[in-house]
């Protein structure tokens, strides 16, 4: 799978970079916490069925948005080496 992201100039890869992997990081981070942060036993199973399903989706944003901070790296690694 090609990305066009990747043949973008540095204007764009760099802050693309920049925004992706804080938003990967923050996502990650909260997905994360909540899987570890253990079963409350005040809340009902349905309740923390739903807190597990916003934990898979957090974790799935951060992961997509790691896949385009990792293409937007290439693309730059790709320039650099049709430049030198």
């Amino acid at each position: 799978m090609k990305l066009p992201i990747i043949k973008g100039s540095y204007l764009l890869n760099v802050p693309l970079i920049i925004v992706s992997i804080y938003i990967s990081w923050l996502t990650l981070l909260f997905g994360i916490a909540h899987l570890v942060g253990g079963k409350n036993p005040d809340i009902t199973f349905a309740q923390h069925l739903m807190g597990v399903a916003f934990c898979i989706v957090l974790c799935v944003i951060g992961i997509v948005f790691l896949i385009v901070a990792l293409a937007a790296i290439r693309g730059i690694i790709q320039k650099l080496k049709g430049k030198g």
